[in-house]
């Protein structure tokens, strides 16, 4: 997830928030990241991606980039567009995937209204054939073929899919307006308040004491599982566990 700065609306209007997606398809450089759904609003965007050749940082650095360079220019402004840190979690499995699909394109949706292909800014359309001239992402011909091997059966199901309810809780725009806190900040009062040294962090005992820390990483600051790897030096695959395991913020 990538918000605006200070929560404030960084895609004003319809050539706003076309260009994000133009810009989005050109720096994913084909299948060097493979992009599966996406859906921008006002003031943030939501993608699920997979790193192939292109490390996440990379990708939603050039992103961010460009796009804050057209809109400062467009609007005769300066300074940051995004947030500094972008914000993700890891996905697991097929089924992890697909409810993380259905999640975002269900993001415009009003409660008690249904998913419809009548917002264009989102990836749903797309997979439902609307985009004219267009042809699907390998990566969302894929998704498609978990449905059926058959097309338009697949379409069907891949509707129906979506107009189910999603139980599970994933990546949000917080409602507080609380600045993001300094990570090593956190991490250094974290084990002066225990009076670790850093290599307890990734011993197997302490992989409870660990997850606590990593649930504040993310929630306080909103970093990456690489940067808090690279911060804790805790495994990067063990952090992806831990982050999935823990029960989501109320």
């Amino acid at each position: 997830m990538l918000r605006g700065n200070e929560r404030k609306p960084v895609f004003v209007d319809e050539e706003d928030k076309n260009k994000f997606v133009e810009i989005m398809l050109q720096k994913k450089q084909g299948q060097a990241s493979r992009l599966y759904a996406y859906c921008v609003l006002d003031n943030h965007v939501h993608m699920v991606i997979q790193e192939v050749d292109q490390p996440l940082e990379r990708l939603m650095k050039r992103i961010g980039v460009t796009y804050a360079a057209y809109f400062n220019k467009k609007y005769n402004r300066i300074g940051h567009v995004f947030q500094d840190r972008f914000r993700s979690e890891a996905i697991e499995d097929e089924s992890y995937l697909l409810s993380a699909i259905r999640y975002i394109h269900k993001n415009p949706v009003k409660l008690g209204d249904e998913v419809s292909v009548n917002y264009p800014w989102s990836s749903y359309p797309w997979y439902m054939g609307y985009m004219q001239n267009v042809a699907l992402l390998p990566e969302m011909e894929d998704t498609l073929s978990q449905f059926s091997p058959d097309r338009q059966l697949a379409l069907q199901r891949f509707g129906e899919f979506h107009q189910q309810d999603e139980q599970r809780r994933f990546l949000e725009v917080a409602e507080t307006s609380r600045a993001a806190e300094d990570p090593r900040e956190l991490v250094t009062g974290f084990l002066q308040s225990r009076q670790w040294a850093l290599e307890e962090l990734g011993k197997n005992e302490n992989q409870g004491v660990a997850t606590e820390l990593i649930q504040a990483l993310i929630a306080r600051s909103g970093i990456s599982g690489r940067q808090i790897a690279h911060l804790t030096g805790i495994n990067r695959e063990k952090v992806r566990r831990m982050a999935v395991s823990m029960e989501p913020s109320p």
